[in-house]
């Protein structure tokens, strides 16, 4: 819960609510007029089908009253499909009712369910309200025309930090990475050989410790064949290092990515305040947007942590 001192963000949550009632109200009479119009059709087809059987069986005929030269009454049974053609004109209508129906479709939107879950992991955090940016709006630019640009901002901003994230280590730290393990491989493998003096004790060999059934050690073939060469395996790996790190044009060192990401946060910071006050705007001018579903919350609410 908010402080009651916040009076625009917990307005805006309580809007938000509103919206949400407003958008499950409308789901669910979309979802009764259809099944209603599920029902009419079903309805429809099985009367269409009784009717095309009684036709199958000739009972589905006009009779026609006269009388013959001689004045004696006469009944003439002709084939009739009126009724035929009107259930298919039936369906064809409800299905028009369907197709102007359509799908509920729900504009993606921020929740307050999620607004809610969101503070809840600030815990006991010193929120405050704070001003919301002035727009950068182009000569004769409106909010609703501007925020498309100001949400593709946003949005770019994000990606680049998800592919920051993730951006492969330099040569020089897998290199770094990759002397220490052998450093650590070949300090293993050092044939000891000190008890040989004091006692008829042969070479103690480095050994690996094999699980399964109980333990039991044989060589570590490994660990000696890294002491014996290990300049020599430093410099081999550092060569296949080298090839390989030609499919990471875009690597980047821990502290660059750090100092990168750090950067990226506060231009998305930025960002995102200026989106969440533009459709503030646009919904102070009577017309409609949304904050988008994984809107800062902060953003929106226009707070921050002191």
């Amino acid at each position: 819960m908010l402080s009651p001192e916040l009076i625009e963000a917990n307005a805006l949550i309580d809007r938000t609510k509103f919206e949400d009632e407003e958008v499950i109200a409308a789901s669910r009479l979309h979802a009764s007029q259809r099944q209603e119009l599920n029902r009419q059709e079903a309805d429809a087809l099985a009367e269409r089908a009784r009717l095309a059987e009684a036709d199958s069986r000739g009972t589905l005929v006009k009779e026609t009253h006269g009388h013959d030269r001689a004045g004696n009454m006469t009944l003439e049974r002709t084939r009739d499909d009126t009724r035929l053609r009107a259930a298919d004109a039936n369906i064809n209508a409800i299905r028009r009712k369907k197709e102007l129906l359509g799908t509920a479709v729900q504009t993606p939107r921020l929740t307050a369910a999620r607004i809610e879950l969101e503070l809840a992991k600030f815990g006991r955090a010193n929120l405050v309200a704070v001003d919301r940016p002035s727009l950068p709006l182009g000569k004769h630019q409106r909010p609703v025309d501007a925020l498309p640009g100001f949400t593709e901002a946003t949005l770019g901003l994000l990606e680049e930090r998800a592919t920051t994230e993730k951006a492969a280590r330099t040569f020089k730290e897998v290199e770094k990475a990759a002397h220490r393990e052998i450093d650590r491989l070949a300090d293993s493998g050092l044939p000891k050989t000190l008890r040989m003096f004091t006692s008829d004790a042969g070479i103690d060999w480095p050994v690996h410790e094999i699980q399964g059934g109980g333990f039991h050690k044989v060589p570590n073939g490994l660990a000696l064949l890294a002491y014996m060469t290990r300049d020599k395996l430093k410099a081999e790996v550092s060569s296949l290092l080298k090839i390989n790190a030609n499919a990471f044009p875009d690597a980047m060192s821990a502290q660059e990515k750090a100092e990168r990401l750090a950067e990226l946060d506060a231009e998305i910071d930025v960002a995102e305040r200026i989106e969440a006050a533009c459709v503030e705007r646009i919904i102070a001018e009577g017309a409609v947007a949304h904050h988008r579903p994984e809107s800062s919350v902060l953003a929106v609410l226009s707070l921050r942590i002191e």
